[in-house]
């Protein structure tokens, strides 16, 4: 028993030794955009990127922001949840589908309380939200985050479990820069998503573990 409760004890000091930094990068980034009111450093993110803007890049970034968008993580999700209930692992099932909702609703929530305005001329048309979080890179975050928990947490074999996470933190990273590039998102909207995915990501993997499933799961982990 006290083994078990030295282990908890030492997961929670390394889950808050990561933690804390970025919960402080994130004051850190709201202070700047919305009390000091500061954007050298967005415009300075945004005039190193105009030398490299072409058309085939655009068309590349263009597919690389298309695996944050609702149409590509809804389904991805979906697709995972089943795969877990068929596998028999309801309760995994279950804290993908509520981290996943609750992620979907917190960043909305997020948006109309800063509401930022987006910045001028984009390289896409058709977004009319606000700007702050990024909300690619605040579900990319989620999702891709939870496909690394899901390889610690099931995948056995080394390389590949190594090679899933590592082309997940990839594409979380290749998903927030193609925000920045097509002038979608500041580069401080992406680092709030970020930061804001990852400190809703930890937080409700911790609180679906307290919690019991919904009814219809089963209760295998």
């Amino acid at each position: 028993m006290s083994e078990t409760l030295h282990k908890q004890k030492g997961s929670i000091y390394t889950a808050a030794y990561w933690l804390i930094p970025v919960l402080l990068l994130l004051l850190a980034d709201i202070w700047l955009v919305f009390i000091r009111r500061k954007y050298f450093f967005d415009n300075q993110v945004f005039a190193s990127l105009s030398p490299c803007i072409s058309v085939g890049t655009t068309s590349f970034m263009k597919k690389v922001t298309f695996l944050g968008k609702h149409s590509f993580l809804i389904p991805a999700n979906l697709s995972l949840i089943t795969f877990f209930i068929c596998w028999k692992k309801g309760k995994t099932a279950w804290r993908i589908a509520a981290t996943a909702l609750s992620s979907l609703a917190l960043m909305s929530l997020l948006k109309n309380l800063f509401q930022r305005q987006r910045p001028a001329g984009p390289l896409v048309e058709g977004i009319t939200n606000f700007s702050f979080p990024s909300g690619h890179a605040f579900m990319g975050v989620v999702f891709f985050g939870l496909l690394i928990w899901l390889a610690i947490k099931y995948i056995r074999n080394k390389p590949a479990r190594i090679t899933v996470i590592a082309i997940s933190l990839l594409l979380i990273l290749l998903i927030g820069f193609s925000r920045i590039y097509l002038r979608v998102h500041y580069a401080t909207d992406v680092i709030a998503g970020f930061c804001m995915g990852t400190l809703w990501l930890v937080f409700s993997l911790w609180l679906t573990n307290k919690l019991r499933p919904v009814s219809g799961f089963v209760t295998k982990h």
